[in-house]
């Protein structure tokens, strides 16, 4: 067997491995029916770190105050912004008492911003369920009450949705549809049990019932994480509780619970991914490295040996099912069809940005939100 036809058969077995976990994630992904509408409901705490979010914050707090849901408090946590964020909170409190403004305290050493804020809020909280928001979500009238009678339905420790991402510019249409490629492709969802690696969680939207995150240690146990979200999905699938993993387009599909813009330019997809990339892996540098391996080897070499002149059927049929996955992929998550047409850019540029996620972290310089620091 010669180098090509094996370098074939690796690309095709490994599509087919990711194929087959994708399809099998796809049907505990999915936000079930609603069976029971529990009452009385109980008390839920919306909790909203943010810094620098003057111009992201507001449709937040506007969807929240639509809600149909009965009993929620807000509370939103100004971490020490330097722009209208304050006097933004303190004009919503004003017409929704139910709007409660907290001051964040300076950051202590060895946490970061967001575990700091998200620990304070929690503190703060007076509800048996707490909801962590990010603050650039936004939510659907039904959001809460269809969240909160689906976990305690299901009886679970944390409820995790993954939104509908909106993109606008190249850079967005890149790089964005690849964070539903990574958790489904090649996380096994489906399988169950306490395996710490197979955890994950989106901090855009994370349903705890209080007992189960005061039993994982909350944000401080994760406190200087620069990956919270995914590190508290770790704990909870750690410590055997429940964790759901859910797309946030509700019961029927037909209108997304919650939507997210998380980036508007280039910049900050650079910066948001360099956060995220390799610290996910926990400092594990070979399983980091070994992840970029694969990407390269399944996902871009087939339109490498493409353009080097090296094509064949096979070229073609890996590059036809890598088109085909991609389209799959934007078509079930309201993805931009031409983001995945355009797939060897936006693999290009991930791998660029992971790069440089993986050489910031050597340089003690990850940065976030005007702060940079020296660990994961």
């Amino acid at each position: 067997m010669d180098f090509l036809t094996a370098l074939h058969l690796a690309i095709l077995l490994g599509l087919s491995i990711l194929i087959s976990n994708y399809l099998l994630n796809l049907k505990v992904f999915r936000f079930p029916k609603i069976t029971q509408i529990f009452t009385p409901p109980p008390l839920l705490s919306v909790l909203i770190p943010a810094r620098n979010e003057e111009f992201r914050l507001s449709p937040c707090l506007d969807t929240l105050g639509t809600n149909d849901y009965p009993n929620f408090e807000i509370l939103v946590l100004n971490d020490h912004s330097q722009d209208g964020t304050g006097r933004l909170i303190d004009r919503h409190a004003l017409g929704d008492p139910r709007i409660r403004h907290l001051t964040g305290q300076d950051l202590p050493p060895g946490w970061t911003g967001k575990a700091w804020a998200c620990h304070q809020l929690a503190q703060a909280a007076r509800g048996d369920l707490l909801l962590f928001l990010d603050a650039d979500t936004r939510l659907s009238d039904t959001a809460l009450s269809s969240t909160v009678n689906l976990a305690l339905q299901q009886k679970a420790d944390l409820l995790s949705l993954w939104p509908e991402q909106e993109t606008q510019t190249w850079s967005e249409m890149l790089v964005i549809p690849f964070v539903h490629l990574f958790i489904l492709l090649y996380l096994p969802h489906w399988i169950t049990g306490n395996h710490r690696d197979l955890g994950a969680a989106n901090g855009q939207f994370m349903l705890f019932r209080k007992d189960a995150y005061q039993k994982i240690g909350g944000h401080a146990s994760v406190r200087g994480h620069m990956v919270e979200d995914i590190a508290l999905g770790r704990r909870v699938r750690q410590l055997g509780l429940r964790l759901l993993n859910l797309d946030g387009f509700g019961p029927r599909g037909s209108e997304a619970l919650v939507r997210c813009r998380m980036y508007t330019r280039l910049g900050e997809v650079w910066e948001g991914f360099t956060k995220n990339l390799y610290p996910s892996f926990d400092g594990r540098w070979f399983a980091f490295l070994f992840f970029q391996f694969l990407q390269v080897l399944i996902f871009l070499t087939p339109f490498l040996l493409l353009v080097t002149g090296h094509g064949s059927p096979l070229v073609g049929l890996e590059i036809g099912i890598i088109l085909c996955l991609r389209l799959s992929l934007a078509h079930r998550f309201r993805q931009k069809y031409l983001g995945a047409l355009l797939h060897p850019l936006g693999q290009l540029l991930v791998l660029a940005i992971a790069i440089n996620s993986f050489v910031q972290t050597l340089r003690h310089r990850l940065p976030w939100k005007g702060r940079h620091y020296a660990h994961t």
